[in-house]
Formats: structure tokens, sequence, C-alpha cells
């Protein structure tokens, strides 16, 4: 039957009837409306049927109308089960407590083990996993995921190349490649120093070669800055040009910056969520109600059970909500301006090496146009502008 998972759980018994007409036993039932299926015939006269356990007090009344006699073979379902579990009482308690244990221990961190890293830089991750939480005796399900682990111990252990975090049973397993030295680099090839834009020279530092410019001299796109060709005219030896030359650069740029903007703070509210993934299906274990706040911003992660190596269809979800307030701040247009100000020194950076420093920047023209400001800026900026140019024959 289709409801037989229900029977199970209310209960049913197992019911032998046998009489002249065993027949209006069974039509007297579907007349008084008590549940009965699973009929077989075990003789010529007799029949054995499953009938609810609510209704079986109401038999004998059926059993008077019908001339049968009735004989109750087995009880079956949750209610007799439980019964017998009251009567070993002990029995099952301890197997509770056996499981109960099992899984705790199945399910706490009983060793960490740290592969190709040296014995300092073990040292090194075994107090920062210490300091996030992760020691013995700990249960899994308090502890964030590897992925998180191993993005947070990545960022605290800078000599590491790679931090691979992994959870195998109750052990968790940290490979490591370390950095290594830089091999030397081989011999470079003879050339010399160009530039690289046109740029007026503000300083250099020649480690090799000969320098043909002078600070203050202007030079364009192409122009030698540091020769590889040194010792005298006619027996010059070539090597390879070395060294920094900075250039003083003008550069315009137009910025756009809006007026009103909205942001996003935190207000340091947060409700946390527990709950227990079966299956697929989440059953709040602390946390019922939904979250109160009109904007937030959620954070979650599941873990789910094991016993060993097995992954149990059970997982505990931890869901928080911080609690945000969004709101619109209006500038002026002098904030506009110093915003678009530093927005375009940020983004002119960005076009020029790590070494490049801004030394000067004039507002040329600044206009409010459908609540936006746009700025031109003229910018000067000192920057690395040499490049390397090998030796061709000719030079």
């Amino acid at each position: 039957m289709k409801n037989m998972w229900i029977n199970i759980f209310s209960g049913y018994v197992r019911v032998k009837f046998e009489g002249t007409y065993p027949e209006l036993f069974v039509n007297r039932c579907i007349e008084k409306k008590l549940m009965i299926w699973d009929i077989k015939q075990s003789g010529e006269k007799t029949y054995i049927c499953s009938i609810l356990l609510e209704d079986a007090k109401r038999l004998r009344s059926v059993c008077r109308e019908s001339g049968c006699k009735i004989t109750f073979l087995e009880r079956k379902g949750a209610p007799f089960i439980f019964r017998k579990m009251l009567i070993r009482n002990g029995f099952v308690i301890g197997t509770a407590i056996f499981v109960a244990v099992l899984f705790i221990l199945a399910n706490m961190v009983w060793n960490i083990e740290i592969e190709g890293a040296s014995a300092s830089m073990e040292h090194e991750i075994l107090q920062k996993v210490d300091e996030l939480g992760i020691k013995r005796g700990k249960l899994q399900f308090q502890l964030p995921p590897p992925e998180v682990i191993q993005e947070k111990i990545s960022d605290q252990v800078p000599d590491a190349t790679w931090i691979g975090v992994t959870l195998r049973g109750t052990t968790y397993h940290f490979q490591v490649v370390e950095k290594e030295l830089a091999e030397r680099e081989p011999a470079e090839a003879p050339g010399h120093l160009v530039a690289s834009r046109k740029a007026v020279i503000h300083h250099l530092f020649v480690e090799n070669g000969n320098a043909v410019v002078e600070e203050n001299q202007v030079v364009e796109k192409g122009d030698r800055l540091v020769t590889g060709l040194i010792g005298k005219e006619g027996k010059e030896e070539r090597v390879a040009a070395k060294g920094e030359v900075f250039g003083e650069i003008w550069y315009k740029s137009h910025v756009t910056m809006p007026l009103e903007r909205d942001f996003e703070v935190l207000t340091g509210e947060y409700d946390q969520h527990h709950i227990l993934t079966l299956g697929g299906w989440d059953l709040p274990v602390w946390g019922w109600s939904d979250s109160e706040f009109s904007t937030s911003k959620q954070e979650a992660y599941t873990r789910p059970f094991r016993i060993f190596n097995y992954t149990l269809p059970i997982a505990y979800k931890n869901v928080t909500n911080y609690e945000t307030n969004v709101g619109t701040k209006t500038y002026t247009e002098e904030e506009g301006v110093a915003a678009a100000i530093e927005k375009g020194r940020a983004e002119i950076l960005e076009r020029f090496s790590n070494k490049a420093e801004i030394i000067g920047e004039k507002v040329l023209h600044q206009q409010v146009q459908n609540g936006k400001v746009n700025v031109s800026i003229h910018y000067r900026i000192i920057d690395d502008i040499s490049r390397k140019q090998p030796i061709i024959q000719g030079d």
C-alpha cells in the first residue's frame, strides 16, 4: 500500500479470522470503515489480514455480526518497537551511548600532518593552525571548511608558494610547496638601454655601460640612453647595458565622478542559525525565525559528518546574517573634485611601472553635469623609461 509507512508508525496487527462466512467479516469491516489489507487465505475457511492497531478494539462487534472467530498473530509497528525498547532500556541506552561516542570520536581532530615543509616552516604552520583553533580533540563541525583554512593559512605564511588543506577522516593534511631561491640569471646578451616613451631626463643610475644622456635632456621614444659599447673608439667592447633612467612624463587625464554614491556598512548586529541537513532537507536546530534585518550580508558554510572515511548524509550548516545599512552620500563640488583627483591618481599609476611617482598635478578644467563632476587633470610623473635593445651588427 502507498500509506504502508504511515501504518508502520501508527502500528498494526496481523489477525487470523475463521468461520462459516469469512467474506462477511471482510464486508462488515468495510462497512464500519475499518482499514484492512494484505488479506491471504491460509485454509478453506481461514484468512489472515492486517488491521490498524487503533481499529483492533472494534473487531469484537464485527466478529459477533459475522460469526467469525479471530486470533491475533503478530504485532508490528513503532508502538510495539518502542515498548520493547522500554523493556530493554539498558541495552538501548548502552547502544545509543556507543553510537554517540563513536560518532563524536569519528568527527574529532586526532592528527595534523604537514608534508613538504622544512622544520622551521612546519613549526610556523603549526602555530598558525593552533591560532585558528585546529587542535587534537576539537570537533570538526566547529571548525571552518578546509578551503577557508587553506586561504587563511596561505595568507599568514608568505614564505610558502602554495599550501593545500585536505581532511582525511580525522586527520588534517597540509601539503606545502615552499618558495625556492631564484637561480642565478644567465649572462645577458650585449645591448643598449633606449627610451620607451618621450620624457625629460630627471635622474639616472648606470650600473653597466656608458650614459649618453644627462639630466633635463628631452628624449624621444627609441632614443639611446645608455650604450652597451665601452672602450676606445674602434676597440669597443660589447656589454649588456644595465641601469635605471628616470624621466619626467606629462600626462593628461579625464575623470568622471558621481556626486551621489551608495555605500553599505555593517552595523555590528548579527544572528546565527544552526541547521542539520538531512539528505538535502534543512532541519533548524537553533535560530528558527527568519532574519529580521531589512538588509544583511550572509555567510554560510556546511560541514558534513563523517565516520572515519565515510561521509554520512548528514551535515551541519552554520548561517550568519550580518545587518547592513545602505545609504546615499551626497558630495559637494569640491568634495567631488577631490575624490576625482584621488581616483585619477590611482588610475594613472596603473598605466606605469611600480616605480612610478606623481610629483605634480594640476586641475585644468572642472564641470558639473547630470549629477557628475568631470575633471581634466595634468600630471607630472617620474618613472623608469628605459628598455633593453640588443646590439645589432653595424652599431
